[in-house]
């Protein structure tokens, strides 16, 4: 039967139900999702154990994506169910950065008092992050040529 529902012969034909290829795609889409949340709350709560564990001074969350980054670079790509959900997290990135803010006002004392390592450890990080920003998109310019 054409249509947007079919019914099955076997059955009483008031008893209709949708389509496999309706209801598929949606459930394989929540899935990817549910897959993608259940992988960075695992890494983040991977690297919170590393870090308890070892007692290294690093932030079990950077340890997490220092984690998902190497699966990536394995994998070569990122999966679609984390591109999507990643994507609405990244449009809204400056709420994450709020608690920072607000504790920057709160410890404003401290800054002042270590200015100079505090100016001069956040030039080093940013010319950092443009040299390894700009090698990467060479990197991929060249492997990807337009």
């Amino acid at each position: 039967m054409r249509g947007r529902w079919a019914f099955d012969g076997d059955t009483d034909p008031m008893m209709f139900k949708q389509p496999y290829r309706e209801w598929a795609p949606p459930v394989r889409r929540w899935l990817g999702w549910g897959a993608a949340a259940g992988l960075l709350a695992g890494l983040q709560w991977l690297g919170d154990s590393l870090i308890a564990f070892t007692g290294w001074p690093l932030p079990g969350s950077l340890v997490g994506l220092l984690l998902l980054l190497g699966l990536l670079a394995l994998r070569g790509g990122v999966p679609q169910g984390l591109d999507e959900l990643s994507a609405p997290l990244l449009r809204h990135l400056m709420l994450f950065l709020i608690p920072s803010v607000a504790a920057v006002g709160l410890y404003g004392h401290l800054l002042t008092q270590h200015a100079a390592v505090f100016a001069l450890s956040a030039t080093l990080v940013t010319v950092l992050t443009i040299a390894v920003t700009g090698w990467t998109l060479h990197r991929l310019l060249r492997r990807h040529p337009t």
